[in-house]
């Protein structure tokens, strides 16, 4: 019984050191990890080495997806910048596989033994320390269940009944593949499967021919998980978990290939080729493993073209997405701080124009809404974010006045927009239930087509180089102080016979547009601010 026990404990101390190494190693990198892929992978060899990183840090293909939909998705990267990413995350994954490959029992105390003098002596506290500390011990516990499974399947090798199950489990190939793609879809990584089949192979518990079924099922429970996380998302973050779907199925009919030949056609070169090195069984599946990734990655790339288009069609990008994506920032016009300010005031303008649209759905002369103003505002909102990270960027390289000022304008011209984004969406939610009544109706219609008129003409005039008085003093007075009508708006509906519930959602209407004008007014005060360029300032 003590040796079930054993192999139970390196199971848990296996699964206990993967869960670590993952959570400490992302915590340590992850705040600069997706600013560092979004920045450096442009050439096909960074987006190797970032793959493979990703991949062997993070030990999840999934958890890399994760980064990259983020990135993706807030147009910080291009999703087909993506896929190679993915691709080599997988190759990065099976790195443990072949470290577990290794002798690695002294080392395993080694690094229970140093973390805990680290935990004795609280540098596990320090806070730049802290997930360093937890990922060394992650590490060790990893390489010690793994040393605890070795050693529980070398005892049980000794039982005669065993044995018996061992051998007909090599002739029934079906279930060692179920068996696979199960662990692998429960646990969330096939690299656990692979390491777990080395453990066994090492004790003398499993055959060739078991083992690789247990691999190549692997592969089948890891399309499974993916698949799982596609149902939750759309668009361009859909389509990255589909190729790695696409990825492993391709991969894993390849490897079915390879096995076939390997074993039915040419009498098992690919073994008598291993022989050469003189390695052992657990070896020989980590070398296996390798085929498989490899083999996937070639299915990927032969069959990258047709797949793509697949994908464009299975999984279109939504119209969120696009709205979510800016049209003119991006990091590579850092380097020319005038160009820089001229993209960000051009994006502001293109967001300030956007602003009328999100009143279209309250207008009764209006064309029906593209998209809700919640979900405008959501994806919007991340462009703001984009542009207010651009600027303070372009404010740390570029320290001359002139440049820190404009840049200043542009991010208080930013924060304004955020807001008047949030207002305007507040008053879509707040009037929208209660326009089914006439005299509500007609009412907040005449707020609605006079907010539209004035964040009309706002972009208007911001669109120009250099607006005249006569604009600006338009734009005043149609963003004057409107307290007094909201006011008197409020008493006349107080002592009307109006339901309460549409009294109050017409106070709250008042209310929020009383904002939107202001907000407005502050946009206009902004106008001649120096944002576009210092011989023509707003």
């Amino acid at each position: 019984m003590s040796i079930f026990f054993s192999l139970f404990a390196g199971l848990g101390l296996f699964f206990i050191g993967i869960r670590l190494v993952s959570n400490n190693l992302r915590q340590v990198i992850g705040r600069r990890l997706r600013q560092l892929i979004a920045r450096a992978v442009t050439g096909a060899g960074s987006l190797a080495l970032f793959g493979l990183l990703a991949g062997a840090v993070m030990q999840s293909v999934n958890a890399v997806i994760h980064v990259l939909v983020s990135l993706v998705t807030a147009g910080a990267m291009d999703r087909k910048r993506a896929f190679p990413i993915i691709r080599w995350a997988n190759i990065g994954t099976s790195l443990l596989v072949l470290v577990a490959a290794i002798d690695l029992h002294a080392l395993a105390l080694c690094l229970v033994g140093l973390t805990g003098i680290a935990y004795y002596q609280q540098i596990d506290q320090s806070t730049r320390w802290r997930h360093a500390v937890g990922a060394l011990l992650g590490l060790g516990l990893l390489f010690l269940g793994t040393d605890f499974i070795k050693s529980g399947a070398a005892l049980l090798r000794t039982e005669p009944w065993l044995r018996l199950h061992i051998s007909e489990l090599g002739l029934w190939l079906l279930p060692s593949f179920a068996i696979g793609a199960a662990v692998a879809w429960v646990a969330q990584s096939s690299t656990t499967v692979v390491v777990i089949t080395m453990s066994l192979a090492a004790g003398g518990l499993i055959s060739w021919n078991g083992g690789t079924m247990l691999v190549m099922g692997a592969g089948l429970g890891s399309a499974v998980s993916a698949w799982n996380l596609a149902g939750r998302l759309q668009g361009s973050a859909r389509q990255l978990v589909l190729f790695q779907v696409l990825l492993r199925l391709q991969g894993l009919l390849l490897t079915f290939i390879f096995y076939a030949c390997n074993r039915w056609l040419l009498d098992d070169p690919f073994n008598r080729l291993l022989d050469h090195f003189q390695l052992g069984l657990p070896a020989r599946f980590a070398a296996f493993y390798m085929v498989v990734q490899l083999l996937s990655d070639l299915g990927s790339r032969t069959l990258e073209k047709p797949s793509l288009r697949w994908l464009e069609a299975w999984a279109a990008p939504s119209l969120q997405e696009n709205l979510s994506k800016p049209h003119f920032v991006h990091d590579e016009a850092l380097d020319e701080a005038e160009t820089a300010l001229l993209l960000a005031d051009k994006e502001q303008q293109r967001l300030l124009a956007c602003l009328p649209a999100y009143l279209d759905a309250l207008r009764q002369d209006a064309p029906a809404a593209l998209a809700s103003a919640d979900k405008r505002q959501a994806a919007e909102s991340q462009v703001l974010q984009l542009c207010e990270q651009f600027l303070v960027e372009l404010a740390d390289r570029q320290r001359s006045r002139d440049v820190l000022e404009r840049s200043m304008v542009l991010r208080d011209r930013n924060r304004l927009l955020g807001s008047l984004q949030e207002s305007l969406a507040e008053l879509h939610q707040s009037t929208r239930a209660v326009m089914s009544d006439p005299t509500v109706a007609q009412l907040l219609d005449h707020l609605v087509q006079s907010l539209h008129i004035v964040l009309e003409t706002l972009a208007e005039t911001a669109a120009l180089a250099q607006p005249d008085a006569e604009e600006l003093e338009l734009l005043r007075s149609l963003t004057h102080d409107r307290s007094d009508l909201m006011d008197s708006i409020r008493r006349r509906l107080q002592g009307s016979d109006l339901e309460p519930g549409l009294r109050q959602a017409v106070f709250s209407a008042t209310t929020v547009f009383e904002r939107c004008v202001w907000l407005a007014r502050r946009y206009v005060l902004l106008l001649d601010g120096p944002a576009a360029s210092p011989d023509h300032p707003k």
